[in-house]
């Protein structure tokens, strides 16, 4: 590849598409080169004849090269300039990189996913990051410089090593390691990032082995959302905010840490954290050396130093701190701070030099304090301290200087976030009475136990108004925080408007107003922005009602990534507390999320008085709600259109994506579009046609979705095509009988639901029992196109996926694995081939098959209407599978067993095969290859067709070198030759072929 030399190629794209199959070389001549975005499936080793630099290769669209085979890169350069674009991007292959250097105006300019494999040595990525999800590899000897974003963001089960690596400059994370990511991180140096230098969440686990952490903005290393971190002798230097910060859950073990001249905490362990702290140094922190407690947190800390700090430690509120053999010296302030709250035990700790106090333990501390040396501290120790109130004189018992008592760690600090206004509901107007709104809310279609218990607590709230008026108590306090609980679409939001109204009506709040919030109103990106967006969302909804869809998706177990959604609810838990007279909250979301939500907080559910069912609409009452909307618009239902609607909705499966009230406007919205287009070949309709929506309108707009309920076959080409590619198989004719009894049942599932007669909605999921080379896949695949062109399935695609694409590592990764490729599917046909093997025997060692055979019947109960799922494998084992769950064998109904094939179809399938690629076997040779196979018939009874492609390349071979000996004794091959395999082909093999 050169600029200038006369047949050499000039773009990459170029190269690389006219490389022939196999693997190549591809050298480039120094130079400055463009290219267009390329995807290369092939093998190559892609050199630059030169020193790094000498190659550059520019590109402005989505990726300069993105590599789904095997290549390796030496000594280029890179560069992407489109907003959105990759220099390199790896998906699914495998790429080696050395000595290169990359750049991009993205946050990420070097991307590896999809199960893919990058080996990255030697090379610099300037101004963008490096990120791997769902990839394995190695990043070793690189350095990242001025990432706009993370500098290496490690997610969703990566399993990188990172060595001897600099990041610096990065304007988030140095190295963030999130969704159950499993990486080593070794000897890497991480300075000046804009927010944490190693931040581990999301349930990932990482190994930290030296390197260094300096000048953070935020805290130097972070370990939280269920992460696990072991660290060894890493030194955390000059952090903005906190030295070390473990939170929500985060596990962390630490074995020779050095953190120094943090401007806040060295280390914090709260809310939930679990820290061990062995032989660490903690040193000139401006606050705390160790803040501990919070949560339910837990803190062991054995050997080591905290030195020149604030205060050595403090720790109180709900928690447990464990200290054995540490030394505390030279701190200002006090040595060790003990408060109320959690167990405190302290062994053969040493308190030295400390300028105030060594030891203070405030009245009411749980202290177990044993073999304690306090020694040359000025203001020797306090026991039972209890400061005097600050308007009382100096006492002679309090030290010279009364150090501040450390208040339970507080969250780092970013920049104040922008005050979000929410979405405010229209004010009512100030006369408004209570009873007209008592009445629209009456006038609401259904909602019949919704309107009672409103009614209720108006009732309540009126009388207490009322007693209130009279000069008498007006009785206990009742909760006017509510759940709103329910599907989507059943009127949750029009009813926390109304109630707002009638909460200002009564007097209950100054003026009834609803900001509608959701979890993005709510929670921040980066450290600290939560409690300040929910902060502002809440005092932006006093006097009024502060409504928030989908809270559940606050709480940690429906939170994904970077998830700060539980500080979300801890805030609004104290705001509703500090203003319960100012604020109404009312929760909203799905019936069982919500019941979960309520366990995020202990005192969550106190606050809540209630929680209201909002029951799916009956299919005459989202009939009538169409019938409602038809009249505010001025349409009207002709006759059978009514009819039609209902049919529609008493057939419509109630999953969780099912709208309600929005599937009823969704039909109404689609149906006047179908009529528009239905009169728009009319030239002067009568007025009656205008506003009349005929059944014919509600074609292609009911009976939609991701599983289709045997929709009209929508291409009846594509299904005889489909059909006749089936027909056409070698053998299989119990299979092909089968397959056809299948699409009959769905043709009379048809006509009886014409009919008006019951009839099963789904299609059946499927067992393919048989050896290997049976021809599964291929039904597979022919099966999810035919259930699409039957309008049974929404796409008909197959993924096709084995143990390996299901099952994790570590607990919790599985049910994620599974899910996904359940996702990908939706639509059409998971394919699970081998799937025996997510049982394996008992005594064998820990396995996650079974928590992804028990995520599968679950999926498969939720969205039967949406997926088929056929599991294959040999016949004896897929006994065992199906016996895994005892719900499993039910969801399948039909066992599909796929024979061997005899003799006569092997040798039909290898003419199938070699036709097309230009072979032809006469005769002769066709008995040469009957006798082969006879010979080795266990081999072939085992393999199938798969041996007979195994032996089609074998013949090849032997022709081509039957033809090479006789071009060698001077005899030219003719085109007759090429063509034609001989008997003596099928002989020269011996033996079968691998």
């Amino acid at each position: 590849m050169s600029q200038t030399e006369p047949r050499a190629y000039r773009t990459l794209g170029d190269a690389l598409q006219a490389a022939p199959v196999g693997a190549v070389n591809i050298a480039i001549t120094p130079g400055h080169y463009r290219t267009d975005a390329y995807r290369f499936w092939g093998t190559a080793t892609i050199t630059a004849l030169g020193p790094r630099g000498s190659v550059v290769i520019d590109c402005s669209d989505e990726h300069n090269l993105q590599i789904e085979g095997r290549t390796t890169l030496q000594r280029l350069v890179l560069r992407n300039w489109h907003p959105d674009g990759l220099a390199l991007s790896v998906v699914g292959g495998t790429a080696v990189v050395e000595d290169c250097e990359f750049m991009s105006r993205s946050a990420t300019s070097v991307w590896a996913r999809g199960g893919a494999e990058l080996f990255l040595r030697g090379s610099t990525v300037r101004d963008a990051g490096i990120a791997y999800r769902d990839a394995a590899g190695v990043i070793e000897g690189t350095e990242v410089i001025g990432a706009g974003a993370c500098g290496i963001a490690l997610r969703d089960g990566a399993r990188v090593s990172v060595r001897n690596c600099r990041i610096s400059g990065a304007g988030e994370h140095g190295i963030w390691v999130t969704a159950r990511a499993n990486p080593l991180i070794e000897q890497c140096e991480i300075d000046g990032t804009d927010q944490g230098g190693i931040v581990i969440d999301g349930h990932a686990r990482a190994a930290i082995r030296g390197g260094s952490v300096s000048g953070s903005k935020q805290c130097g290393l972070v370990v939280r959302d269920d992460a696990h971190a072991t660290v060894e002798g890493l030194r955390i230097t000059a952090a903005a905010q906190d030295g070390v910060w473990c939170t929500t859950r985060g596990v962390l073990t630490a074995d020779g840490v050095t953190v120094q001249d943090a401007r806040r905490y060295g280390a914090v362990v709260d809310d939930g954290g679990v820290a061990t702290l062995t032989n660490c140094v903690v040193e000139g922190s401006t606050d705390l050396g160790l803040a501990a407690g919070g949560g339910g947190s837990r803190t062991e800390v054995t050997g080591g130093r905290i030195e020149r700090n604030k205060v050595g430690v403090g720790f109180g509120d709900d928690g447990a701190l464990t200290m054995t053999g540490v030394e505390l010296t030279r701190n200002a302030d006090a040595g060790l701070v003990l408060m109320p709250g959690g167990p405190a035990r302290l062994h053969s700790v040493t308190v030295t030099r400390t300028e105030g106090p060594g030891l203070i333990v405030f009245r009411g501390a749980d202290a177990d304090i044993k073999a304690l040396v306090s020694t040359d501290n000025q203001k020797g120790d306090l026991r039972d301290f209890q400061p005097a109130p600050k308007s009382a004189p100096d006492s002679t018992t309090a030290p010279a200087v009364t150090p501040s008592p450390p208040s339970a760690p507080s969250r780092p600090l970013v920049p104040p976030a922008e005050r979000p206004t929410g979405s405010t509901a229209p004010t009512a107007a100030p006369n408004t009475s209570l009873d007209a709104l008592l009445a629209e809310l009456d006038a609401m279609i259904g909602l019949r136990e919704v309107k009672e218990e409103i009614g209720k607590l108006v009732k309540f709230l009126r009388v207490a108004e009322q007693r209130r008026r009279a000069g008498v108590t007006p009785g206990p306090p009742i909760g006017r925080h509510m759940v709103f609980s329910g599907s989507a679409g059943t009127g949750k939001t029009t009813v926390a408007r109304v109630y707002g109204r009638l909460l200002a009506a009564l007097g209950v709040v100054a003026d009834g107003h609803v900001t509608e919030v959701s979890r993005a109103d709510l929670v921040g990106k980066v450290l600290g922005e939560t409690t300040q967006k929910t902060t502002a969302v809440f005092h932006n909804a006093r006097g009024g009602v502060l409504f928030i869809d989908e809270a559940y998706a606050l709480s940690r177990r429906f939170g994904v990534g970077t998830d700060f959604g539980q500080e979300a609810i801890d805030t609004l838990v104290k705001l509703l507390e500090d203003h319960r007279d100012e604020v109404v909250v009312v929760f909203a979301g799905y019936s069982a999320e919500m019941r979960e939500f309520l366990s995020a907080n202990p005192g969550l559910q106190s606050r809540v008085s209630r929680t209201i069912e909002f029951e799916d609409y009956t299919p005459d009452e989202l009939v009538a709600i169409v019938e409602g909307l038809t009249a505010q618009f001025d349409f009207v239902l002709a006759d059978g259109t009514r009819e039609a609607l209902k049919a529609h909705f008493q057939q419509a499966r109630r999953t969780a994506t099912f709208g309600n009230g929005r599937e009823a406007r969704r039909v109404f919205e689609a149906a006047i579009q179908q009529q528009a287009l239905r009169l728009a070949d009319h030239d002067d309709p009568s007025p009656e046609d205008l506003v009349q929506l005929l059944p014919e309108d509600l074609n292609d707009v009911v009976d939609r979705g991701l599983g289709t309920r045997f929709g009209e076959t929508r291409d009846t080409d594509q299904l005889d095509a489909i059909l006749g590619e089936l027909s056409a198989m070698v053998g299989l004719e119990s299979i092909k009988q089968q397959i056809r009894d299948l699409m009959d049942l769905i043709v009379m599932a048809r006509r009886r639901r014409a009919a008006g007669l019951p009839a099963d909605p789904l299609p059946s999921h499927l067992v393919f029992s048989g050896p290997p080379g049976t021809g599964k896949t291929t039904v597979a695949r022919l099966y999810g196109s035919l259930l699409a062109a039957l309008g049974v399935l929404a796409r008909g695609q197959v993924v096709e996926v084995s143990r390996a694409s299901l099952v994790g590592a570590f607990t919790g990764q599985t049910a994620a694995l599974t899910t996904e490729a359940f996702e990908r599917a939706r639509g059409g046909v998971l394919f699970i081939d081998e799937a025996y093997a997510l049982v394996r025997p008992a005594g064998s060692g820990p396995d996650y098959g079974q928590e992804a055979i028990d995520t599968l019947v679950k999926l498969m109960e939720d969205h039967r209407d949406e997926v088929v799922v056929i599991v294959a494998g040999y016949t004896d084992e897929m006994q065992s599978f199906l016996a895994a769950n005892p719900g499993l064998a039910s969801r399948f109904s039909a066992t599909v067993e796929f024979p061997a094939y005899g003799p006569d179809e092997l040798v039909e399938i290898l003419v199938r095969m070699a036709e097309p690629a230009g072979y032809t076997l006469p005769a002769d040779t066709l008995a040469a290859v009957r006798s082969h196979l006879a010979t080795h018939a266990p081999d072939y009874a085992l393999g199938n067709a798969r041996e007979i492609r195994k032996l089609l390349a074998s013949v090849q071979t032997a022709q081509a070198r039957r033809l090479r000996e006789r071009e060698r004794t001077g005899l030219e091959s003719t085109v007759d030759d090429l063509r034609l395999f001989h008997p003596e082909d099928i002989g020269a093999l011996g033996r079968l072929q691998s």
